[in-house]
């Protein structure tokens, strides 16, 4: 039997880094809710993807191409990392990118010409 662990976002890009050889591409989600007095709350999801060296083709194309403010979808697949510091043990989450792709690149308001009041 085949299983599938997979973190699928679609939102902006917050950042675009260089981490050693690879690229960690920081991106928020809205996950707005209503809370018990129907009042809606303003929530946002942060995630750090990981684009690995191997991956050169998709780590060039993002780190020339996207931009903060860029809408995208990410497909990754999440595995925990573990290392020692100072003899204690301590625990992470990474999200290893399958596959990345541009919505919506951001649009820069002061190449768009201003509408004419009515």
């Amino acid at each position: 039997m085949a299983h599938l662990c997979e973190m699928n976002q679609i939102g902006h890009v917050a950042s675009v880094k260089s981490v050693g050889k690879n690229l960690i591409v920081r991106i928020a989600s809205n996950a707005n809710y209503k809370n018990g007095d129907g009042a809606w709350v303003e929530r946002t999801n942060w995630n750090e993807h990981t684009i690995f060296e191997r991956q050169g083709g998709l780590l060039k194309w993002a780190s020339e191409s996207l931009k903060p403010g860029d809408l995208v979808l990410v497909r990754s697949t999440p595995f925990q990392t573990e290392w020692k510091r100072d003899g204690e043990t301590h625990y992470g989450q990474t999200f290893a990118v399958n596959e990345l792709s541009l919505l919506t690149a951001k649009s820069d308001k002061k190449e768009k010409p201003e509408e004419t009041p009515k």
